[in-house]
């Protein structure tokens, strides 16, 4: 099952499918937590909220993108997906 290529996965085996879907929960996991810092110093400022706010909208969605990815693998994992 881990040497399956994936059916959309554009010849990627299922390691290199799940590493690369890993990496992009990591960048949402980072950008998030940059987010958070920028907050740590002065939250009483609005333009900090406001650069708080892009940044967060940014990590959220990229952890977006990351659900995503996973579901496009879980849907090729599915018996009727197979070859």
């Amino acid at each position: 099952m881990n040497e399956h290529i994936l059916k959309y996965g554009f010849g990627r085996s299922w390691d290199e499918e799940m590493a690369n879907n890993a990496a992009m929960f990591r960048e949402a996991d980072l950008l998030d937590e940059a987010a958070y810092k920028i907050i740590e110093t002065d939250m009483d400022n609005p333009e900090v909220w406001a650069r708080f706010t892009e940044a967060k909208a940014l990590a959220d969605a990229k952890r977006s993108a990351a659900y995503q990815d996973w579901m496009r693998i879980k849907r090729s994992m599915s018996p009727s997906r197979k070859r």
